[in-house]
């Protein structure tokens, strides 16, 4: 098994919520909705979704003992928890409520481009010209996307970049969590996500009960986008580190953008097209820590 692949299959998960979370972002309010994705990924995990590929709980006993981690890695777990598990997703579910899911997809790659400025800034990890230039191409092309006139003013764009920032620093404390055993760590996150999610919701939010179709689409989209894709991240991590993981994930916006315009038939105007061109190049210079670390030709 080549070292990315664990990255890549992390990142063809994710993408394939993404069309499916628009359009249920129609149907059901954001907190709810979230909450519910994460309930999905708990219940993944729990049921062995990822049981095969062994990463079963070597110790039961730690998906209740918390006085097995550190004070440190209690404090990552929990900012984890709630930028990555309770923020992010709702803020990320809200955009798509109001955007066209193939735009919001894209505009998602300033995750990639965040994880790498947090990781440089915070974990004094190399910056070099390849990666700079990926950043600001990066930066160029979110910039384009957002202010694009087929999708009015910029405003619809900030629930995106919150998100993106907020994955990003998730995808940074997760290198504080990375001995935990990725099938335990999907549990904790999901069961704490979804119960802190669906409990704002109570409070904020008007929903009507969703269908038993519904119910099943949601906890599938929860259990495979958003659990199964978090374990193999997680194993990645492990596996190739926190840059090259996630210069790995930048690539999928490009796979939900493209999911989107498939299956939802969104219209594809040409700052899309431009956009979309400037944050590919972004994410193959960003990708540069693969090539110099396992030997591939640049």
């Amino acid at each position: 098994m080549f070292p990315s692949f664990w990255a890549i299959l992390s990142t063809l998960l994710f993408s394939l919520s993404t069309p499916l979370s628009k359009i249920l972002s129609a149907r059901y309010p954001p907190l709810f909705l979230a909450g519910l994705f994460y309930g999905g990924s708990a219940l993944g995990a729990l049921v062995g979704l990822i049981r095969p590929l062994g990463l079963a709980p070597e110790r039961p006993r730690a998906f209740v003992d918390f006085s097995l981690l550190a004070v440190g890695t209690r404090l990552a777990l929990g900012g984890s928890i709630l930028a990555g598990g309770v923020v992010a997703p709702a803020l990320f579910v809200r955009g798509l409520s109001g955007a066209r899911a193939s735009a919001g997809s894209l505009l998602m790659n300033a995750e990639g481009i965040l994880t790498v400025i947090l990781a440089v800034l915070f974990f004094r990890e190399r910056l070099t010209l390849r990666l700079l230039a990926g950043t600001v191409l990066g930066a160029g092309g979110c910039a384009l996307l957002s202010v694009q006139g087929s999708l009015g003013t910029g405003l619809w764009a900030l629930p995106f970049l919150g998100a993106a920032f907020l994955w990003a620093l998730d995808s940074n404390l997760l290198r504080f969590l990375s001995g935990i055993n990725p099938l335990v760590l999907t549990v904790w996150k999901g069961v704490a996500s979804s119960t802190l999610l669906l409990s704002l919701s109570a409070h904020f939010e008007v929903w009507r009960v969703p269908s038993p179709t519904d119910i099943g689409l949601i906890l599938a989209v929860g259990g495979i986008g958003y659990g199964a894709s978090l374990v193999f991240f997680i194993r990645s991590i492990r596996r190739i580190g926190v840059s090259r993981t996630g210069a790995w994930f930048s690539f999928s916006p490009f796979f939900g953008a493209a999911l989107s315009l498939v299956v939802l038939g969104e219209p594809v105007p040409g700052a899309f097209v431009v956009a979309a061109g400037v944050l590919l190049v972004a994410a193959i210079l960003l990708s540069e820590k693969e090539r110099e670390e396992v030997g591939l030709p640049p």
